[in-house]
C-alpha cells in the first residue's frame, strides 16, 4: 500500500526494470573512445595504396635515392552533444523510503538510455555497407549461408580475412549469427575431433580458430514503438558479420589504422537544477555526453550480410 506517499514501490515493476536493461554493451569495444581538445577536431585520411607499392630501391654511386610523398586528407568534424534530463519534485524526495534517492535512481535510469541510444549508433554504423571496403551479401552471391549445416564455414572465413588489406582482428555479430556459427557443425568437428557434430562451440575456441583479438555479440534490444503504444523490441544488431581490425591506441593525433572510432569531448557530465513542478517544486536532472562516432578506415572492414536463412 502507498499509504498516500508519492513514491510507491513495484516489486513488479522493479522485477521488469531488471529484466529488460541491456546489461552488455559493446559500443565502446568496438568503436572506442578517443579524447579530442575540442569539439570540433581534425583527422587524417590516409591513401592506403601509397604504403604497399614499392618504388624502385637502388640507389647508384653518385645519384640520389627515388623520392616518394605520402598524400593525406585532412578531414573536419564535430562532435555532437546528447543527453536527457528527469524533472523529481520535492515531495518524492522528501518521502523517499530510506536508502533511496531518486535523483541517483533518475541518473542511473537517464544514463542507461543514453549508453543504449549510443549502442544503437554505432549498430547503424556497423549495418551501413557504404562504412566497409568490402560489403557483400552471402545470400544474392550464391554462397551458403552460416546458418546452413552443410558449409565448411571455417576455410571460408579465413579465405576472407587473410585477403583484406589490414588482417581482421575483431567479429562483430548479432547473438542469432553467433549461434549460427557456434552450432556450425563443420566447426563443432573441428572443436570435437571425430567425437560429433552437435553441441555449442565455446566463442574462445572460435577466437583462437580464427586468430581475432574479440568476438563482439552485439545483445541489445530497442524498444522502436511510439510513446504510449505497447512495446515493441527490435535487435540494435542487424544479423549480419563485421570483421574489422580495431586499434583500441589509434587516435586522431596518430597515424594508427582502426575502423572506427569514437571522438569524445571531455567526461560525461550531470547535474542538476530548481524547477517548478507540483506544489513544493522539483529538481530537473541531467545526464550527457559529447562524442561523435565514425567509420575512419573503410580498407580494415569487411561486412557479410543476408548470412542467415
Amino acid at each position: 500500500m502507498s499509504n498516500g506517499m508519492p513514491f510507491t514501490p513495484s516489486v513488479e515493476q522493479t522485477a521488469i526494470a531488471i529484466a529488460y536493461r541491456n546489461m552488455q554493451l559493446i559500443a565502446d569495444a568496438v568503436c572506442p573512445r578517443m579524447p579530442v581538445g575540442k569539439k570540433e577536431f581534425k583527422y587524417n585520411v590516409f591513401d592506403s595504396s601509397e604504403r604497399i607499392t614499392i618504388p624502385d630501391t637502388r640507389v647508384g654511386r653518385k645519384s640520389s635515392p627515388n623520392q616518394v610523398e605520402f598524400s593525406v586528407t585532412s578531414k573536419t568534424e564535430s562532435c555532437e552533444d546528447y543527453g536527457l534530463a528527469d524533472v523529481i519534485p520535492n515531495d518524492d524526495i522528501v518521502n523517499a523510503p530510506a536508502n533511496y534517492d531518486p535523483r541517483n535512481h533518475a541518473v542511473e535510469g537517464i544514463t542507461d538510455i543514453i549508453e543504449l541510444a549510443r549502442e544503437v549508433r554505432v549498430a547503424n554504423l556497423y549495418n551501413t555497407a557504404s562504412n566497409f571496403g568490402t560489403s557483400q551479401s552471402l545470400k544474392a552471391n550464391g554462397f551458403k549461408l552460416l546458418s546452413d549445416n552443410t558449409f565448411d564455414v571455417l576455410p571460408f572465413l579465413l579465405e576472407m580475412l587473410d585477403g583484406a588489406l589490414m588482417r581482421p582482428n575483431h567479429f562483430t555479430m548479432s547473438q542469432k549469427v553467433a549461434t549460427a556459427l557456434r552450432t556450425n557443425k563443420t566447426i563443432i568437428k573441428a572443436y570435437n575431433g571425430t567425437l560429433g557434430d552437435s553441441g555449442l562451440v565455446p566463442l574462445k575456441f572460435l577466437a583462437e580458430m580464427l586468430e581475432l583479438d574479440a568476438i563482439n555479440i552485439g545483445r541489445s534490444r530497442v524498444n522502436t514503438a511510439k510513446k504510449g503504444k505497447s512495446p515493441v523490441l527490435s535487435q540494435a544488431w542487424q544479423d549480419s558479420l563485421a570483421m574489422t581490425y580495431v586499434d583500441p591506441l589509434a587516435s586522431t593525433m596518430n597515424n594508427r589504422m582502426t575502423f572506427a572510432m569514437t571522438a569524445q569531448y571531455q567526461d560525461r557530465v550531470s547535474g542538476s537544477r530548481e524547477v517548478s513542478a507540483g506544489l513544493r517544486g522539483g529538481v530537473e536532472v541531467q545526464v550527457g555526453e559529447t562524442v561523435r562516432e565514425l567509420a575512419i578506415a573503410k580498407d580494415c572492414g569487411i561486412l557479410l550480410t543476408n548470412v542467415l536463412g
